[in-house]
């Protein structure tokens, strides 16, 4: 398992393809594979780097608490410790707010920004809910329930047609994995990018799905309006979690309008080791 020492942290990556650089961020409690279907998309035009953020799988930090700019310097510090000085970035959910942090600490890194099922400022509606599904986890629920749950309000109404609930057995380790997930989550509501917005001047493309209700449409389109000349694409029949197959079209449409201007790699080819 490949990590690289970013300042007092040790991130835990995955490298894919060939090309043009660009890295992929997880949301809350997310880890690198949750990227595993897009990849695919991806490999074949684009050197493709997958990381776990602080408070999520195998990246380890110091045991205190951090901020959304704290995550953004792990980002840039992979990227430049791998020897890639410009490169594109796309987050998830949480994962798009430190990509937009990434962007506004590091401007001149950035080759273009996608910006997928996120926002400007977190909703309250949203956040009071995973602050209730989190007490019930410190209450005794397992983190398997705390995902079940987390999903209802991720995926769409007809994912779950027809569906029952079937219970797991407890694996891992689960206080440590809570830990982590509540310091992400106090560095999320510490994120407001909305007075900042006009600062990000790289080519961006903002994704929603149209069935989101985690982070209602509008938030995203909040988000474009204040990224001045960003693209705004929604995928129908999407809830907050976009399948791959409805989105890679957009993605990989919007990179190749907006190649790399310089190369700034010195990377070549890795080895898939994403699980199957």
């Amino acid at each position: 398992m490949p990590f690289l020492n970013v300042g007092a942290a040790r991130i835990h990556y995955h490298m894919f393809g060939e090309g043009e650089p660009m890295v992929l961020i997880p949301g809350l409690c997310g880890d690198l594979y949750n990227w595993k279907k897009m990849v695919p998309y991806l490999k074949g035009r684009y050197q493709v780097v997958l990381m776990d953020c602080r408070g999520s799988g195998l990246t380890e930090a110091p045991d205190a608490p951090f901020t959304m700019a704290e995550m953004a310097d792990d980002v840039s510090g992979l990227m430049i410790g791998l020897g890639f000085s410009k490169y594109h970035v796309l987050g998830w959910s949480m994962g798009g707010n430190v990509a937009q942090e990434v962007t506004l600490r590091y401007p001149q890194e950035v080759a273009s920004l996608i910006l997928m099922s996120t926002y400007a400022r977190r909703p309250d509606r949203s956040s009071y809910a995973i602050d209730a599904m989190l007490n019930s986890v410190k209450e005794g629920a397992s983190i398997n329930n705390f995902m079940q749950m987390m999903n209802t309000w991720c995926l769409t109404q007809s994912h779950y047609a027809g569906r029952s609930l079937v219970p797991r057995p407890r694996e891992g380790d689960e206080a440590r994995a809570l830990h982590g997930f509540l310091r992400q989550k106090t560095a999320l509501d510490g994120f407001d990018s909305t007075r900042r917005l006009h600062r990000l001047t790289c080519p961006t493309l903002v994704i929603h799905g149209e069935e989101d209700i985690m982070v209602p449409p509008h938030m995203g389109e909040d988000l474009a309006r204040g990224i001045a000349g960003s693209e705004m694409e929604y995928v129908p029949g999407a809830g907050h979690v976009i399948p791959p197959e409805k989105c890679a079209a957009y993605i990989m449409s919007f990179l190749e309008r907006h190649a790399l201007e310089v190369p700034g790699t010195t990377g070549g080819p890795a080895t898939s080791m994403a699980k199957e």
